[in-house]
Parts: structure tokens; C-alpha cells; sequence
């Protein structure tokens, strides 16, 4: 199957994956999306098929985690060893589909952690090499960066999905089953990309630790903390505003739907605004919105503005990417996860020595850090030279 097509302006803007790649990219992202979803609600069913504690039954999330990150980190191995990127995100999805049979058919808790760690590296491959392909590929036309914003809020999609399959279906199993059987729909087709990308020779000497690259990093980290500090700690912040616990857990609910929704809404407008542009503005919205949650009225409206502000930037911050620092990709898909590895731990911290309110104070901190780390950044991206 041909993956790559090329048009009358491709001496412009480059080959574009063919229909049936990009749907099955898409794909792949809601399969990875619902994958990442299920191993929370699942914990009840886990304990009682295990016969294990509750903390023991929340390693599989950390394990699935472990192990993405090694998948992204594999991408730029794979490519200096000549493998084609089809190839690569096929093994990761049969990773995934193997890595989720196996966590159904284990027989023993170790063992199952051992399928969930497998099923994590394929997440992580596919994660980060659909980006990476999306991203040299879209970045360069103007308002591709909307491709990114369509993939991620599919991966949006899936993780509402997955939630959501595990309360309707008759047991947890089946939702694992379901991507499984969606990663092997897919394979044949991802299988055939061929993106043809040739590493630019003056791009692969620059520093990857240079000051610049620094500040992108801890831009991602940031924001992506500040993601999940707000989705994990929302409900217990709205509940100690007098909040009823439904209605808390429905304003959260909320928080994720305008996470989701804005990467859809934003599609159209990549095509009149650049990335920068765009992340910009979402980044200054962040502090208003967490400032506004100091407000027991506003609070609830106040973090779906959160969602609004913090939903488009990671896959539009991809694409800035794409043009300051490429070689970075791998890096920060992986690095990023750290954000929501080490901030909501701490926002808990926080909670258990000064109370529910420390959340909204956090999420203030965190996003006034976000806006200077990004005003560094835009001051070193105007500076000429290769390392800066």
C-alpha cells in the first residue's frame, strides 16, 4: 500500500501521508488514548482477579508509563539503524496489542505487570513516532500544525472513551481486547510508511542541551504538570468550595471535555495563525484561568478556561518545535511525561499540609512559570546562530 502521496505544490510543502495512513494514525491514537484510560477504572476488577492491594494494582499505570518512555526514546535508535518508521510503529502496535492479551491472560500479578510494561513501550512508540512523522511532515505547510491538534484530540477521544467502555461493558477485559483487535486493524497499514526523512546535517550537530533546548523542555514539563495537577486535583479543590462530590467530579469531567473539544476547535484557525501564535495566547490564558480559580463562584467555569488554555498546547507546541529544534521531538514527548510523574504527587504534598486550597495556589505557580519559561524561549528563538 502507497502511504505517501505527492501533489502539485510538494516541491513546496513536502510528500503528505496518503488518506488511509492518516486514518490510520488516528487511529492509533484513540487506540492509545482508551489504553492509557483503562488501567484506573480497572483497578477494582485488578484487585479482585489478583487478590492484591490497591497500591499494588495502581503499578500498572507506573509501569505502563516506564515503559513509554523507553518507547519514545527508542524512535531515534531505530532511525539511525536505517529502520523505517512503518516498521517501527507496526512492532509497537503489535507491543501494544501483545502487551494487552497478555495483561488479560497472566496468570499471576507480576506477570501481568511485565504485559502491562510491553504494552507501555508500544504506547510510547506509537506516541512518540506518530508525532514525530506528523510533525516533520505537517510543520512546514501552513496551518499543519491543525494535523497535530486533529491527532491529539482523537487521543482526547479515546481516553473519554475508555472510561466510559469499561462501565457499559460486561468486564474490564474486553476494553483491552477492543485495543488489541484495533492495533491489529491498523498495523498493515503504518506498516507501508515510507516518509523518506534524511536527517539534515546542520541540524544534527547542534547541542541538544544548549540553553534554548533547556527552556523547550522545561516549557513541556511544565505545562503538561500543569494538565494533570489540574484534572487530578480539580475534585478535591471543588469539593472544599462546598461543592457536592457530583457535582465536583462533573466540573472535572468538564475540564477534560474542553481539553478535548478546543483541539478540534483550533483546526481551522492554524490555517490563519501560526504555531507560535497560537501557543502564545494559550499560554497567557493559563494564569488568568488558574487566578480565577482562587474564586469559589468561578471556580468550576475556571478550569474548563484551563482546559480551554492547556489543550492546544502540547501538539501545537510540537510543531513550534518542529521548526526551532526537530531533534528534540523524542526528547520532549518522553521528558514531558515527567510533568505528570512529579507534579500532582507534589500538589498532594501541598494539600496535606495546608488544605485544598494550596490546589488553585499551585496551579497559579505553575502557570506563571509556564509564561516565563515562554518569553525565554521566544527571546532565545529570535537570536541568531545555531546554538542558541
Amino acid at each position: 500500500m502507497v502511504t505517501l502521496t505527492r501533489t502539485p505544490g510538494d516541491s513546496a510543502s513536502g510528500p503528505r501521508l496518503a488518506p488511509a495512513a492518516v486514518t490510520a494514525a488516528v487511529v492509533a491514537f484513540v487506540v492509545i488514548g482508551v489504553q492509557q484510560s483503562l488501567y484506573g477504572p480497572a483497578i477494582p476488577a485488578l484487585r479482585a482477579a489478583h487478590d492484591i492491594s490497591a497500591g499494588a494494582a495502581g503499578a500498572a499505570l507506573s509501569v505502563h508509563f516506564l515503559g513509554a518512555v523507553l518507547g519514545v526514546l527508542a524512535l531515534p535508535r531505530s532511525r539511525r539503524r536505517g529502520i523505517a518508521d512503518g516498521t517501527f510503529l507496526a512492532a509497537a502496535l503489535a507491543l501494544i496489542a501483545s502487551g494487552c492479551v497478555g495483561f488479560l491472560l497472566a496468570p499471576g500479578w507480576p506477570l501481568a505487570l511485565t504485559a502491562a510494561f510491553v504494552a507501555g513501550v508500544g504506547f510510547g512508540g506509537i506516541d512518540g513516532g506518530v508525532n514525530q512523522v506528523f510533525t516533520e511532515i505537517y510543520t512546514g505547510d501552513g496551518g499543519g500544525h491543525g494535523m497535530l491538534n486533529l491527532l491529539h484530540g482523537c487521543f482526547g477521544v479515546g481516553a473519554i472513551a475508555g472510561p466510559v467502555a469499561i462501565g457499559l461493558l460486561p468486564g474490564y477485559g474486553w476494553a483491552f481486547v477492543a485495543c488489541a483487535v484495533g492495533s491489529v486493524i491498523v498495523l498493515p497499514v503504518l506498516l507501508g510508511i515510507r516518509t523518506g526523512r534524511v536527517a539534515d546535517p546542520r541540524r544534527a550537530g547542534r547541542r541538544v542541551l544548549s540553553l534554548l533546548g533547556l527552556a523547550l523542555i522545561g516549557f513541556f514539563v511544565l505545562h503538561v504538570g500543569l494538565e494533570t495537577g489540574a484534572g487530578g486535583w480539580e475534585t478535591t479543590h471543588l469539593i472544599s468550595t462546598g461543592l457536592t462530590a457530583s457535582a465536583a467530579a462533573t466540573a472535572t469531567s468538564g475540564f477534560w471535555f474542553a481539553f478535548t473539544a478546543v483541539r478540534f476547535a483550533v483546526v481551522p484557525l492554524c490555517r490563519r495563525f501560526p504555531p507560535r501564535t497560537i501557543v502564545i495566547a494559550c499560554t497567557v490564558m493559563t494564569p488568568v484561568a488558574a487566578v480565577a480559580t482562587l474564586s469559589h463562584p468561578l471556580a468550576p467555569w475556571a478550569y474548563g478556561l484551563l482546559g480551554v488554555a492547556v489543550g492546544p498546547l502540547f501538539p501545537t507546541g510540537l510543531a513550534w518545535l518542529g521548526q526551532l529544534r526537530p531533534e528534540l521531538i523524542p526528547t520532549v514527548v518522553a521528558v514531558s511525561m515527567l510533568g505528570g510523574v512529579a507534579f500532582p504527587p507534589a500538589l498532594g504534598l501541598a494539600v496535606e499540609s495546608f488544605g485544598p486550597g494550596a490546589v488553585p495556589w499551585g496551579l497559579v505557580g505553575v502557570a506563571l512559570t509556564t509564561v516565563a519559561t515562554l518569553a525565554l524561549i521566544t527571546g532565545l528563538a529570535s537570536r541568531p546562530g545555531p546554538n542558541r
